[in-house]
């Protein structure tokens, strides 16, 4: 029986130069066949590939980012500048009471948590293999509380 207080990763990649456009349609086909009802939490700092994403999802493209509405929005735009160290040191917490559930096939995910280095939940990119996988499982985790 599945614990429901476990995540379980189930889909994992990372894309060299990958064009936004085949991200965004990755995206979409994951939604449209899996999971309707899923969200996409995206790194903010690039506003073009968030507001593609809020076109193809039919969500407003020029909505105002003070008001990111989880509960009437599919593609929710997080600001890693401010939030880095509250993602890193929550996704720490949440791996430490055994939260998460990896298969070994994500072996590039595994391998960003071994190398993972920081400095006060500062993550040093340079010291971590894979820091995009990475920086993708804190994105997912903001969606998750401890209990």
């Amino acid at each position: 029986m599945k614990d429901p207080d476990i995540v379980r990763v189930i889909y994992a990649e990372e894309f060299e130069k990958a064009n936004p456009q085949d991200i965004v349609d990755l995206c979409y086909d994951f939604h449209r066949k899996y999971y309707p009802n899923i969200r996409f939490l995206v790194d903010g700092s690039n506003a073009g590939f968030v507001r593609q994403m809020k076109v193809v999802f039919d969500e407003d493209p020029n909505y105002d980012y003070k008001d990111v509405n989880p509960e009437t929005m599919e593609i929710l735009r997080v600001n890693f500048s401010t939030d880095h160290k509250n993602m890193l040191s929550h996704l720490y917490m949440m791996i430490n009471k055994g939260y998460l559930a990896i298969p070994s096939k994500f072996n590039k995910l595994i391998i960003s948590l071994r190398t993972a280095y920081a400095k006060e939940y500062s993550l040093d990119k340079e010291q971590t293999s894979y820091s995009d996988s990475l920086d993708a499982l804190r994105l997912s985790y903001k969606g998750f509380s401890l209990k």
